[in-house]
């Protein structure tokens, strides 16, 4: 074997390049997890947000209604007798 391949720098060097390979790749793999979990979070938030509108808009027809069926009722009163014992 040839004393200058196996020399300590030379092999400190590829060492050297294979952990920061692996540590690129560490943060690429953890940069991706964060990215799907912030995602997830954003798409989350997005339906809460649909939710509370639709209700919203739900709760106001269903006050709208309520509303016209009380007009109704008092200008059609007078056509019933009250009920009293």
């Amino acid at each position: 074997m040839n004393s200058s391949t196996l020399s300590p720098s030379t092999l400190g060097h590829s060492t050297g390049q294979r952990t920061s390979e692996s540590q690129d790749s560490e943060l690429t793999s953890s940069a991706t997890q964060t990215s799907k979990i912030l995602n997830q979070m954003k798409a989350e938030l997005q339906e809460q947000k649909q939710r509370k509108q639709f209700l919203k808009e739900l709760h106001a027809k269903r006050v709208q209604s309520l509303r016209k069926e009380l007009d109704y009722l008092k200008a059609t009163e007078w056509r019933y007798q009250p009920i009293d014992r």
